[in-house]
């Protein structure tokens, strides 16, 4: 699956047990950008998701038009863009993989965060 697909950002909450609205900002009208970045003509929504995890305030960011996920755990930050495809794990995790150069982000039914790179 990819992170533009239809019901992807409802399935990868759903797994997750989190609480989706779309963020109170998104991604303006963009020039074509590095790494062949697509320009886009109007703005895109940014969807925040709120995760159920051991300490407060976990948050996921999926910038679909821009294939990025942000996850914020207390004081820590990761960051994974041009994700080219999401694999879920049900009861698990989702993996966030990039292709080149090679990176996984995993996100936990737990809350747990990893990036590998």
């Amino acid at each position: 699956m990819r992170l533009s697909d239809p019901g992807a950002i409802e399935a990868i909450a759903r797994l997750l047990g989190a609480t989706l609205k779309e963020a109170p900002f998104a991604v303006p009208p963009l020039p074509a950008g590095l790494e062949g970045q697509p320009p886009t003509d109007r703005q895109e929504p940014v969807y925040q998701l709120m995760l159920p995890a051991e300490e407060p305030g976990q948050k996921l960011l999926i910038w679909p038009s821009l294939a990025r996920v942000d996850v914020r755990l207390g004081n820590s930050y990761w960051v994974l863009r041009n994700i080219s495809s999401v694999e879920m794990y049900p009861g698990i995790e989702v993996l966030f993989r990039r292709e080149e150069p090679s990176a996984f982000l995993f996100v936990s039914v737990r809350g747990r965060v990893a990036l590998v790179c």
